[in-house]
């Protein structure tokens, strides 16, 4: 395995065991490893715990993530289950009949493969808690964007006049080995607006999943609740377990499963937080069914603002996943005019395309505006 390989799956699984690691601690650790080498394990953990490690408190995971990368210890595999099935005589396939009356056989199937697509509405308790364990362990490459700070770069675009100047020391003055900077790049901001309506209830807690997932491997995301106040629930979320996040955020919002003032929600956001500066240029995800029963010219001067402020907005809308499904919702087809791309949420293959969808930060052809100032 290449060095920049070993250095990215090892980084990718921190990210999905729950440790924040910045890009820059990555390329630390990289760069560590071009000069000492990969022979020696002990030097390699070391190497790795001091670029990448930020505090004590998450050398306990460190070391469990780096035993299961490198040495392969305590990971934990699925075995496929078991089902019997049994045939009686008239509806055995032919050619399996005569032998026996009865005859067994042995199915295979994966349950996680059976959830990704089941509407997460139809699931039992247990089963969701699986469903919800697959969006936490959901992988994220960050969204790019221009950064003003300058940062070394081979392209000829700006001379680095200081490093060119000492550099050229040592040829009696002469610049003959010149240096450039150039725009280096950052991480998109991601700011997810969650419907915790009664209509919405049994999705939500999908989105809350899936924005810890974000948050812990992009950082700068904020996530806000709208029902019939606004919460802002992105410190609540900030906890390394999922469940005792999930279990902050019921602390936190008190209007859970309750009423839907969606517009009144949005134009609260765009006063108090979207216009200072989490909207600026974010990608916006905003989930919700779009039923709103408030004046439907605040939702569109809302939406309107927001469409102003953010790089991208994506709807994402549990009912969109039906065939027949047409934004006939007095809040949705306010919205609509405003937003990138309609997508559904309903599983968790949904929520699945979403992390492409955001990651690339592209936008399919399900809905593309046409006045938005991208």
């Amino acid at each position: 395995m290449k060095p920049e390989e070993l250095v990215t799956g090892f980084v990718e699984l921190l990210r999905v065991r729950g440790l924040r690691v910045p890009l820059s601690s990555a390329r630390d650790f990289f760069q560590a490893l071009e000069m000492v080498g990969i022979g020696d394990p002990a030097c390699v953990r070391e190497m790795a715990r001091a670029t990448l490690v930020k505090s004590h408190q998450d050398d306990e995971l460190f070391n469990r993530v780096f035993d299961e990368y490198f040495f392969g210890e305590g990971v934990q595999e699925v075995a496929p289950r078991q089902v019997t099935v049994g045939f009686d005589s008239q509806e055995a396939p032919e050619g399996e009949q005569g032998i026996d009356d009865e005859v067994e056989r042995v199915v295979r199937y994966s349950a996680a493969e059976r959830l990704r697509k089941v509407d997460l509405r139809s699931l039992e308790p247990a089963q969701r808690r699986e469903a919800f364990d697959l969006i936490d362990r959901f992988r994220f490459a960050p969204p790019l964007r221009r950064s003003y700070r300058l940062v070394k770069s081979h392209k000829p675009q700006r001379l680095d006049l200081a490093q060119t100047l000492r550099l050229a020391i040592g040829t009696d003055g002469e610049p003959v080995r010149r240096r450039f900077r150039s725009k280096g790049w950052r991480c998109r901001r991601l700011l997810f607006l969650v419907d915790i309506s009664g209509s919405m209830h049994a999705y939500a807690e999908g989105l809350l999943h899936f924005a810890w997932a974000s948050q812990r491997a992009l950082g700068d995301v904020a996530v806000f609740t709208l029902g019939t106040r606004l919460n802002n629930i992105t410190r609540a979320l900030g906890a390394n377990d999922p469940d005792r996040a999930m279990a902050r955020v019921s602390a936190v919002v008190e209007d859970y499963a309750g009423g839907t003032r969606l517009g009144e929600s949005l134009a609260m956001f765009n006063t108090e937080h979207g216009g200072r500066a989490l909207a600026r240029g974010a990608i916006v995800v905003v989930f919700s069914d779009g039923w709103d029963r408030g004046d439907p010219q605040v939702m569109e001067e809302a939406m309107a603002r927001l469409c102003r402020l953010a790089k991208t907005i994506l709807w994402v809308n549990p009912l969109a996943a039906a065939a027949d499904y047409a934004p006939l919702a007095r809040g949705m087809a306010t919205a609509l005019p405003y937003i990138d791309a309609l997508l559904p949420g309903e599983s968790v293959r949904s929520f699945e395309h979403l992390a492409k969808v955001i990651c690339s930060e592209g936008v399919p052809t399900v809905v593309r505006a046409t006045h938005h100032n991208d």
